[in-house]
């Protein structure tokens, strides 16, 4: 079977730009093959939502939870160890946002993170819930602070993981770390590592989660499904940073949220600055705030913690 240091060494001198969309390109540069008996195997169905199709698989039993992706990722760039800890109590709707994966977009430029939101309530109604929960990463956490806004109606409880309030309300990303970010000598790998604390431990972290995907690749329990176009990053650059660096209204509505919220976030983020989950969770009535180890991709290093933390939150009365 493939090792990690030989695909980490494959990779090498490969630039990728933006660090969400390396997980995606990692996955799909993977030569692995399956095995004779994998188990379950996703079933990718689709569902229209006004004027496009969403790709979903649902994963579970319990009441319903709709997850939402982050910037140029597709439903299959969820960690298999926190989908396996969330479908023990939940049944999961994963799917892929408008453009990305395996869901169509429009020839116009309709992408807006409250429109994306609409689309998530459109696919949350066309599978015929009444109501969800939501869980929500990065991009996709501002599309879910949307969701509950725009439909309250929708919304059990959600949980916010490494969320951003928007506007001039944001702590911005140091420009040291946007131009890492963007620095061309990194391979995907490395600019994989930057979703891990920069410490030893954080790399090894980096290291698990990715031989995590890599198996369930192998083993196809996960979607095959990571390509996102050029078109759709662009789109989506436009929505979840020139669109929303000027969105105050989004911080200003939080705190007419009336559904359980909790904040969640890394100690060591340095994508979204942690702050920023505390500038949401003080805004949001009544709101849980929860700190964990790791960096932005915190909910894949601590998934057991966040997962328990999870379930006492949504058996909370």
């Amino acid at each position: 079977m493939t090792t990690f240091n030989q695909i980490s060494s494959y990779f090498k001198g490969t630039f990728v730009s933006g660090v969400c969309l390396t997980i995606t390109t990692l996955l799909i540069s993977l030569n692995l093959s399956n095995p004779a008996q994998a188990q379950e195997k996703p079933e990718v169905k689709y569902a229209q939502v006004g004027d496009v199709k969403l790709a979903y698989y649902l994963k579970g039993k319990g009441d319903p939870m709709i997850l939402i992706m982050g910037y140029a990722a597709t439903m299959s760039a969820w960690d298999p160890a926190l989908l396996g800890e969330l479908s023990k109590n939940n049944q999961l709707i994963i799917f892929d946002n408008r453009g990305a994966g395996l869901s169509t977009d429009t020839k116009e430029n309709n992408t807006t993170i409250p429109q994306m939101a609409d689309d998530a309530a459109g696919l949350v109604k066309a599978l015929g819930f009444k109501k969800v929960n939501v869980f929500s990463w990065s991009m996709g956490a501002r599309i879910g602070q949307q969701l509950v806004i725009r439909h309250p109606e929708l919304i059990n409880k959600a949980i916010l993981c490494a969320p951003n309030p928007g506007g001039k309300y944001q702590i911005a990303i140091n420009k040291k770390v946007g131009e890492e970010l963007n620095n061309p000598s990194l391979s995907p790998m490395e600019n994989f590592e930057l979703l891990f604390p920069m410490t030893p431990e954080g790399k090894a972290a980096a290291k698990v989660v990715y031989e995590r995907w890599a198996a369930a690749k192998a083993a196809g329990t996960i979607p095959d499904d990571f390509i996102v176009s050029k078109e759709t990053k662009a789109r989506q650059v436009r929505a979840r940073i020139t669109l929303w660096d000027a969105d105050n209204q989004n911080y200003k509505d939080l705190k007419n949220i009336k559904v359980p919220v909790l904040v969640a976030d890394g100690r060591e983020d340095i994508i979204d600055n942690p702050k920023n989950s505390v500038v949401i969770a003080n805004q949001i009535p009544f709101a849980w705030l929860a700190f964990y180890e790791g960096g932005h991709a915190f909910l894949f290093q601590s998934y057991k913690k966040l997962s328990e933390t999870v379930n006492v939150f949504l058996q909370k009365d």
